[in-house]
């Protein structure tokens, strides 16, 4: 599957989060490298000791990216560039809380669930409030799938019915589980998945494991 919606996807998932954030009486969002991240921009940033955070004002504003700069090149491949955000990079020596704060326009914020505690108490400290969660705001957003989810769901799924076709040629007399497991591996690469979360081959003894008692 392909990496990254197309831009308009983004865009549209933008402005219903900033809406739905300001429905419920915040200032915005801060969001860090996460699920919450890459299902808003595309991003698929990691989370290290340095803050990276889309900063998302509820008032409507042009959302901002703080970003360390060693880490910029993480953004490329996400919808940032084409999205009109603004990106605010950061060098070790300033305070990129602060660069947060300065997008927002009040201290009521909600936070991913994924941010990490090291970023979370700078942030409260300096916004004088502990955030809240943003997991009731965009849930609602990820309840309904929009179009483009239930298409890239659906070749998704047509690709790994594919692969399940094929298991029985894979299985021949004197292979090991081991083997099997590469081969399904390959085809699911092969089927245009980005990558293999995991897979369980077990046979005789262990063909319930580890679901047995």
């Amino acid at each position: 599957m392909t990496g990254r919606f197309s831009t308009d996807v983004y865009a549209q998932r933008l402005r219903v989060a900033a809406a739905s954030a300001a429905e419920a009486g915040l200032a915005g969002l801060v969001i860090t490298p996460g699920y919450d991240l890459r299902y808003l921009v595309g991003s698929r940033a990691q989370t290290f000791e340095r803050l990276t955070a889309l900063v998302l004002p509820a008032d409507g504003s042009a959302p901002t990216v703080v970003v360390p700069r060693l880490e910029l090149a993480a953004l490329k491949e996400s919808a940032v560039p084409d999205l009109g955000v603004t990106v605010r990079d950061w060098v070790d020596g300033e305070n990129p809380y602060q660069l947060v704060a300065d997008a927002l326009t009040g201290s009521a914020v909600a936070v991913t669930d994924a941010m990490p505690a090291l970023h979370l108490l700078p942030l409260a400290d300096l916004l004088g409030t502990v955030p809240v969660l943003a997991t009731d705001v965009l849930r609602r957003l990820r309840m309904i799938k929009d179009p483009a989810e239930i298409d890239a769901l659906r070749k998704a799924g047509a690709a790994i019915d594919r692969v399940h076709a094929r298991v029985p040629e894979f299985l021949v007399p004197g292979r090991t589980e081991a083997d099997v497991s590469a081969d399904i591996a390959e085809a699911i690469v092969a089927e245009g998945h980005s990558a293999v979360a995991f897979i369980i081959v077990g046979s005789g003894p262990n063909g319930a494991d580890p679901h047995h008692e």
